[in-house]
């Protein structure tokens, strides 16, 4: 069996597999100080946000997302986001934002990767 274009690009994209966060981590808009909502799947690329109102499309973030326990230290972590699609929960009131980072600092981005690894 050959291997199309389209399936070598999805194997592609699975190497970044989505870890699911059993625990709450609540994100917060470091400009306005607005809880935007929670994290639902994180990877070292981005995020998956669930919140009460809906996020603006295509926009730059600055982002705090709180953790629930200490991790090497720290009890939160700062990074820049763009919001790139969203979708309304079925039933309706929620909002699923899918969420691209332009910029991680280091302690951010070792604070992601060992979230990610321990899952």
């Amino acid at each position: 069996m050959h291997n199309t274009v389209d399936e070598q690009q999805m194997n592609e994209r699975r190497k970044l597999e989505r870890h699911r966060v059993s625990s709450s981590l609540e994100v917060y808009d470091l400009d306005t100080g607005d809880l935007l909502g929670r994290v639902v799947d994180l990877h070292i690329e981005g995020l998956m946000l669930l919140s009460e109102k809906p996020i603006e499309m295509f926009k730059s973030y600055a982002l705090q997302v709180n953790l629930p326990m200490t991790l090497n230290g720290i009890t939160e972590f700062m990074l820049d986001a763009e919001s790139k699609w969203r979708r309304e929960s079925i039933a309706g009131g929620q909002f699923w934002t899918g969420l691209q980072f332009t910029h991680v600092p280091e302690d951010s981005r070792h604070c992601i990767e060992k979230m990610v690894a321990s899952r």
